[in-house]
């Protein structure tokens, strides 16, 4: 629902047309009554000032009280993005208004059961641009896709603490594969995040997301097995777990081929049904490709370990990163890490006692961070610039305090935002000491250029950011350093794993009885409640100082 007033911003700031507060109440009645039950307001060019959009809210408040019940949620775009493409900000500000009520509702919901179970502490969010804040600071769009940014952040720090300068990242769930790169993600070009095809101005650590996780649907399709992007999700999820899911998945293969137990998953919590595992992939999958079950189902995860082999190998040339490390987390990436390792020839997978729940490590390992940014226009100099950054500290410290820290325990970053004028979408943030200088400028374009599409498409200064961070206590690890020889452990039971022409007895060793300097021999199976790691015929697993599963290649 869309209705305009004739108003904008012109190229200096200043208002052009204006504000009835007749005509804007009776647009307000008229959109509520159409069934709106939130308002955003989007003026053009509101990112060089943003006193229509406030003015048009207050009127909006004015009519309906916040503390009426029949208040009316209003967000205004330039709160919620300064991008100076006038589409990308009112789309910003819609998705996050979209997503704003039932996000706090259930955040809120949360923060009051961890205040009656006894935690005294703010509940904190995750941001897609990898740092946390109390849910009253939180946009509701900075949040989308934080899960895969909290799992780069892991990575990134986690290898820090190992000695892991390069590497790439596989993190597997129930309905993607995400893929990223340790030690390069505070680097580069940002874009916008697209929600469903939507873009909007979100500062991110993008994971690249690929179609094949645990409940990804496999089918036939021009006499080939394709996996996904269809998911079976959560619910009701594969058919094994007896949910109703009527459609074979990656989780039905890994069963039906022995690499998941239907009695040890989830810790025993869920007992999986391998018939009707057996049936969905004979059904849909082996029966119209004339082959057996067990045949089918590999061919569900040859496909899957394919598709994510080739999505690393273009991820990593793309990036330029010849890496010989992978890290691997989620509940299925341990599963499928060492196979893709071999895939694409790489020599170490690290498997973490904390992969099932790497993203929430990774949040773990985040401070408590603000973004303010102000739309620069043509005629600003660095003195206006001084103002600004002054102005967006004073804020910062407001919000900081309120969060509970000193303003000596504030640091600050501020940056430089530069866009290309034929795509304001592409964004690059270069660090800012006192004026933007023509180095400055430079480093912009060199980080830009490889996003140009066109080379001579010109660089346009176009923000100042502050970024705010107080530092956060973090959780201490193990030292990974293990200077002995390992050893070969023996394995508490065994059982029947496909391994691509026959059924093969593989040992299978408890996660909780590895011990430091236990080495495991592929084939074989480590479980633990919440996942399973396979050891490739080709690897041994070593376990690292901190209990850390290293699947090394035996040519190494």
């Amino acid at each position: 629902l869309v209705l305009g007033v004739p108003v904008s911003i012109g190229e200096t700031g200043e208002v052009e047309g204006e504000i009835v507060q007749d005509q804007i109440r009776k647009k307000v009645i008229e959109l509520l009554e159409a069934g709106a039950r939130g308002l955003v307001v989007g003026i053009k060019g509101s990112h060089k000032n943003d006193a229509a959009e406030t003015q048009i809210r207050e009127i909006v408040r004015d009519e309906f009280p916040r503390h009426f019940l029949g208040s009316l949620p209003t967000l205004v775009s330039s709160e919620v993005s300064q991008s100076r493409d006038d589409g990308l900000r009112l789309r910003t500000a819609l998705i996050s208004a979209y997503i704003h009520h039932g996000l706090a509702r259930h955040l809120y919901k949360a923060e009051e059961e961890i205040r009656r179970r006894g935690y005294t502490k703010p509940l904190l969010v995750v941001h897609a641009n990898g740092s946390v804040a109390r849910v009253a600071k939180s946009v509701a769009a900075h949040t989308y896709n934080s899960g895969p940014a909290a799992g780069l952040v892991g990575s990134n720090e986690l290898g820090a603490d190992i000695g892991v300068e390069s590497g790439l990242t596989l993190d597997i769930g129930g309905t993607s594969t995400d893929i990223g790169a340790v030690g390069e993600i505070w680097k580069g070009v940002e874009s916008s995040v697209t929600v469903d095809g939507v873009s909007i101005d979100v500062p991110a650590i993008v994971a690249e997301s690929l179609g094949g996780g645990g409940g990804s649907i496999a089918r036939v399709e021009d006499g080939d097995v394709k996996v996904g992007p269809q998911s079976a999700g959560a619910y009701p999820g594969p058919m094994c777990y007896g949910l109703g899911g009527d459609s074979p998945t990656v989780t039905d293969a890994n069963l039906v081929l022995g690499y998941l137990d239907a009695e040890t998953f989830l810790g025993g919590g869920r007992n999986l049904d391998v018939e009707k595992a057996r049936q969905g992939i004979s059904e849909n999958i082996a029966e119209p490709l004339g082959i057996s079950v067990e045949e089918a189902a590999w061919r569900i995860r040859q496909t899957v370990d394919q598709v994510i082999a080739d999505g690393l190998t273009s991820y990593g040339e793309a990036r330029n990163i010849s890496a010989d490390v992978l890290f691997a987390y989620g509940g299925g990436g341990p599963t499928h890490v060492a196979t893709v390792a071999d895939l694409i020839n790489v020599s170490t997978a690290y498997c973490f006692p904390m992969s099932p729940v790497f993203s929430a490590y990774g949040s773990s390992r985040m401070d408590i961070s603000h973004l303010y940014e102000t739309s620069v226009i043509e005629d600003s100099s660095n003195a206006s610039v001084d103002e600004m950054v002054d102005g967006m500290k004073e804020e910062a410290q407001r919000d900081m305090l309120g969060e509970g820290f000193d303003a000596s325990s504030v640091t600050y970053e501020i940056q430089a935002g530069f866009t290309l004028e034929a795509d304001p979408q592409t964004k690059a943030h270069v660090a800012l000491e006192s004026e933007v200088t023509d180095a400055v400028i430079a480093e912009a374009k060199s980080i830009l250029a490889s996003g140009a599409s066109d080379e001579e498409s010109s660089v346009v200064w176009d923000s100042v950011r502050v970024k705010a961070t107080a530092p956060s206590p973090h959780p201490e690890l193990e030292n990974p350093d293990f200077s002995g020889d390992y050893q070969p452990k023996d394995a508490g039971s065994s059982r029947s794993v496909w391994t691509g022409d026959t059924f093969e007895e593989v040992p299978v060793h408890e996660v909780l009885a590895l011990s430091a300097g236990d080495l495991v021999e592929g084939p074989a199976i480590i479980e633990s409640d919440f996942t399973t790691i396979f050891v490739t015929q080709n690897r041994n697993a070593c376990i690292d100082g901190a209990k850390n599963i290293v699947l090394r290649s035996k040519d190494n």
